[in-house]
C-alpha cells in the first residue's frame, strides 16, 4: 500500500522548494551518494544501479563518491557534517550503523544521533562459501574440520566490526569453532586472496559470490537467511544445515545529516522509493538476493534502532570485542 502511494505522489508532486526565500526547488543541482565502500564491493555495487536511475528520475546527476575505511565510519561522519540540504548522502549497510558503535573501540560520532534514516533499499541474507581447496562439501565437514585442527581456518572480511565480519564471528560462537580473521580495507584484494585460498572462508555477499561459485571458483555451503534463498534454494541455511539459532540478515539504506529537515527526507524517500520499484531495478535486486523492504522514513529509523539494540546484545553475550 505505501509503495503504491509513494510511486502515485511521486508522479505527481513537482519540484519542491527548500532553498532560501523557498526559491530553489528540490533537486536543483547534483545529488553526492557516499559509500562508505570500495568499488566492487556489495554496497557500491547496489548504490551504483539506484544511484543511475535516480538520476534519470529527478533529472539532477547523483555521483557515487567511494570513501572507503573503517567499516564505513570514514563516509558516514563526512555525511554527518555535511550540510543538511538533501545533497549529501551516505548508502550503506545498516551493519555500519548498528554493528559499528558496539564492536569498534572508537567511533567519530554517534551514529543514531548525528544520521538521519531516510530509506531502505532492502534486505539481504549472504553466503557461506569455502576455497576449493578446503577438503570439505557441507557446513558439517566445515565444523568437523575445524574442531579437529583449531586455528587451521582463516576467514576474510571487508573489516573490522563490519556486517559479515560479525555474521561470521557469531557463525564461529554458534558452531563451537575457531577460525582467524584477515580483514581488508579493499573489495579486490579481499577477493583476490580467497579466490587464491590465501584465506578459506568467508560469509560475503551473493552479488559478489554468485559467479565464483557458479565457474568453480569458490564452493558456496549454505545461505545465513532464516529460508532458503530464492536465487540459491538448493543450499540450505547454515541453521537447517545444524548450526542451531543462527541467523543473519543484512539490509542497506539511504542516510543523511541529523539536521534534514523532515521535508526533505520523506521527499527523498518518496523519489527512491519510486526508483527501487522500477522493473529493471527490482529484477537487478532480485538477482543478487536482494528483497525489497519498503518503509517511511519514520519507519526506517524505528528499524534501524532495533537492529542496533539487537546487535548490541548479541555482540555482549558472544563476548566480542572492539578490533576483533
Amino acid at each position: 500500500m505505501y509503495i503504491r502511494s509513494c510511486i502515485g505522489l511521486a508522479l505527481m508532486l513537482p519540484a519542491v522548494s527548500f532553498g532560501q526565500g523557498g526559491s530553489a526547488p528540490f533537486p536543483s543541482k547534483p545529488i553526492r551518494m557516499v559509500i562508505g565502500f570500495s568499488p566492487g564491493s556489495n554496497s557500491d555495487s547496489l548504490a551504483r544501479p539506484l544511484a543511475q536511475r535516480l538520476s534519470e528520475v529527478v533529472g539532477q546527476q547523483v555521483l557515487v563518491d567511494n570513501r572507503p575505511g573503517a567499516a564505513g565510519n570514514i563516509a558516514m561522519e563526512m555525511v554527518s557534517r555535511a550540510p543538511p540540504d538533501g545533497y549529501t548522502v551516505f548508502s550503506g549497510p545498516g551493519s555500519s550503523i548498528t554493528v559499528n558503535p558496539h564492536i569498534q573501540a572508537k567511533m567519530p560520532i554517534d551514529v543514531l544521533r548525528d544520521l538521519l534514516p531516510i530509506v531502505p533499499m532492502g534486505q539481504f541474507s549472504a553466503l557461506l562459501v569455502v576455497h576449493p581447496s578446503l577438503p570439505v562439501k557441507s557446513v558439517g565437514d566445515l565444523v568437523a574440520l575445524a574442531k579437529r585442527k583449531p586455528g587451521l581456518i582463516s576467514f576474510g572480511s571487508p573489516g573490522h566490526g563490519t556486517g559479515f565480519h560479525l555474521a561470521t564471528e557469531l557463525f564461529k560462537v554458534r558452531a563451537g569453532i575457531s577460525a582467524t580473521h584477515v580483514p581488508y580495507a579493499n573489495a579486490s584484494a579481499m577477493m583476490s586472496d580467497l579466490l587464491a585460498g590465501r584465506v578459506e572462508m568467508m560469509i560475503f555477499s551473493a552479488i559478489v559470490m554468485q559467479p565464483h561459485v557458479k565457474t568453480g571458483k569458490l564452493r558456496a555451503l549454505a545461505t545465513t537467511g532464516r529460508e532458503r534463498s530464492s536465487v540459491m534454494p538448493e543450499l540450505p541455511t547454515i541453521a537447517q544445515a545444524g548450526v542451531a539459532d543462527y541467523e543473519y540478515t543484512g539490509f542497506q539504506g539511504i542516510f543523511g545529516p541529523a539536521a534534514l529537515p523532515r521535508e526533505l527526507a520523506e521527499r527523498l524517500n518518496i523519489l527512491i522509493t519510486k526508483v527501487l520499484a522500477l522493473p529493471d531495478v527490482r529484477e537487478f535486486y532480485a538477482t543478487q538476493n536482494v528483497d525489497p523492504m519498503v518503509m517511511n522514513p519514520t519507519e526506517f529509523a524505528a528499524k534501524v534502532r532495533l537492529e542496533h539494540d539487537k546487535w548490541g546484545k548479541l555482540i555482549r553475550d558472544a563476548g566480542l570485542k572492539g578490533g576483533q
